[in-house]
């Protein structure tokens, strides 16, 4: 079970009614599913702020020393490295759960200003956009990176499969 809390402080996001609950905790749910080393976690928490620019800027400048606004920021719980992921080696990495069956993925932060300006630029619905970030996110809290060009290669080739499962085109 995933429990997804949204907290929506910017009012256009009012008008894209498919980004809710549903719709997160299907895509969570989708990759989670691809690794078992989630499986003996039975409840996934995950918190999510759809904001705007002024927003997003503070917080990038507060987090990462970035003083520039962002399509998304991912704050993960548990700092977990992709490749433990399809070994059993991610039990020790969640030594501290003592086998609990909870776990709080992290928080990721959204902009409407620039996923809207990315999604028109690029010829996107913002729907389809935002699906791919909120993918590009739910793998950075998990271990995902893109630091160099094998990293980014297996992350994107991850994007690509999932996106297809959602029935949308590479966006690559």
């Amino acid at each position: 079970m995933i429990s997804v809390e949204i907290i929506k402080n910017y009012d256009k996001w009012r008008e894209h009614k498919q980004v809710n609950n549903i719709l997160v905790k299907k895509i969570a749910k989708n990759i989670l599913s691809r690794f078992t080393s989630f499986k003996k976690i039975k409840q996934f928490e995950l918190s999510i702020l759809l904001t705007n620019s002024e927003e997003i800027l503070t917080l990038n400048k507060q987090f990462r020393n970035i003083e520039k606004a962002t399509n998304v920021l991912s704050f993960p719980t548990i700092e977990l490295n992709w490749q433990d992921l399809h070994s059993n080696n991610i039990t020790s990495r969640l030594e501290f759960l003592n086998n609990s069956t909870y776990m709080h993925l992290g928080d990721i932060a959204f902009c409407y200003d620039v996923i809207y300006n990315e999604s028109y630029e690029q010829n996107k619905t913002f729907e389809d956009h935002f699906i791919h970030l909120l993918i590009h996110s739910i793998l950075h809290l998990i271990g995902f990176d893109h630091e160099n060009d094998t990293e980014a290669s297996i992350m994107e080739n991850l994007e690509i499969e999932i996106l297809a499962h959602f029935g949308i085109s590479s966006p690559y």
